[in-house]
């Protein structure tokens, strides 16, 4: 009896997944991601660290964008395509305890380590060391979160797919991060690492920074890219689909 009532309980998840509409929203918000980090790598500034400043915040502008524009899209597409043929499943309601706590775990999970590993490379000469391999390791990690990610998303969802892209994902990182340790990585030289990151610094000692950071972009633009094409690839199969089996809107009988 359990068992059944927790395969009608992942039905109802599901059902936002049956039109495919989701994955190539998200495939197509990867892809835009992707585009975007991989131009933002061959774009130059003066000073490094105000131009790693910018590309954060034109990446944070860019997600931000797209991600409300593949929301109201997918939105859109599902009040006139799915809907009509199916019909809609109102879930059960979501308390606002469960989403503070959601949010509060995603930040002391994913965004604070990020942030602590920042300040630390920035304030703590000993830990920029890290960057020489940034181009590899980052990638690999992105890789891995997302596909933690997509394997919970099915085992929450009871959809196999959505773990056979998160096998895909880590398998696209491991790729990303061994192509680029076999290119080698940019030199740092021991003064770069040792400078005063606050300050401007000699042309010399801040082009490796860059190249290193180009690399990283191309690295997980890269990712991202392939990531986007996964998705839009297992949403377009789904679509077509579901769309072969729910040919016509529903109607009613006169």
């Amino acid at each position: 009896m359990e068992q059944q009532i927790d395969s009608a309980v992942k039905r109802g998840r599901a059902y936002w997944f049956v039109d495919g509409f989701a994955e190539m929203g998200a495939g197509a918000l990867f892809l835009l991601l992707g585009v975007g980090v991989l131009l933002r790598g061959w774009i130059g500034q003066e000073g490094w660290l105000s131009w790693f400043a910018s590309a954060a915040i034109d990446f944070g502008t860019l997600k931000a964008v797209t991600l409300l524009a593949a929301v109201l899209a997918v939105w859109w597409l599902k009040d006139r395509f799915t809907y009509p043929r199916t019909g809609y499943i109102r879930g059960k309601s979501v308390p606002q305890s469960a989403v503070l706590s959601f949010l509060r775990n995603v930040l002391l999970l994913v965004i604070l380590p990020v942030l602590g590993l920042a300040a630390a490379v920035i304030l703590l000469p000993p830990m920029r060391i890290v960057l020489t391999s940034i181009p590899a390791w980052l990638p690999v990690g992105i890789g891995a979160l997302w596909g933690v990610f997509s394997w919970l998303t099915g085992t929450w969802t009871g959809l196999t797919r959505f773990r056979v892209m998160g096998a895909l994902a880590l398998m696209t990182g491991i790729a990303v991060g061994a192509w680029q340790m076999a290119a080698g990585f940019p030199a740092l030289p021991a003064e770069a690492l040792q400078a005063d990151w606050w300050t401007a610094m000699p042309d010399a000692l801040s082009r490796p920074l860059i190249d290193t950071l180009n690399r990283m972009f191309a690295g997980v633009g890269t990712m991202t890219l392939v990531c986007g094409i996964i998705l839009l690839a297992s949403g377009l199969v789904t679509f077509l689909s579901y769309r072969k089996e729910n040919p016509e809107p529903y109607r009613e009988d006169a």
